[in-house]
């Protein structure tokens, strides 16, 4: 089967950490953490609360170690080189499929980055 990845277009869209980084595993019964075949860092899984419009929705994000450092719940951050790839696969007779998200970094957005400035207030005439 061909793999497909595809880059979303954020425009709009806020993402706020729901969970924190958690070690990904390959393998729940051993523990085994999962790894990027690249580079051999140890990945995590880190979901985010997606906002757009008046939606929302929970994503689960791959990121490497070093791309999602010090995320506490709550923080807002912008994904970067976030890319979906949908996946199927047939278990027991039964499709299951979904979308793996994964992302470079999870870079903090700061207060003033993360809501447009409000409107200057326009001066009063002394008397």
């Amino acid at each position: 089967m061909a793999r497909i990845t595809i880059r979303p277009d954020l425009t709009g869209m806020t993402h706020m950490v729901a969970v924190p980084p958690m070690p990904k595993l390959t393998d729940v019964a051993t523990g085994q953490v999962a790894t990027d075949r690249e580079s051999g860092e140890t990945l995590f899984t880190v979901q985010l609360l997606e906002t757009y419009e008046a939606t929302a929705q929970i994503v689960k994000v791959t990121v490497p170690e070093s791309g999602c450092t010090d995320l506490a719940a709550g923080a807002v951050v912008r994904p970067v080189g976030l890319t979906a790839s949908p996946w199927a696969n047939l278990f027991n007779g039964q499709v299951q499929s979904g979308v793996a998200y994964r992302a470079a970094s999870l870079t903090p957005v700061t207060a003033g980055a993360a809501a447009p400035a409000a409107p200057a207030k326009p001066a009063s005439k002394a008397a």
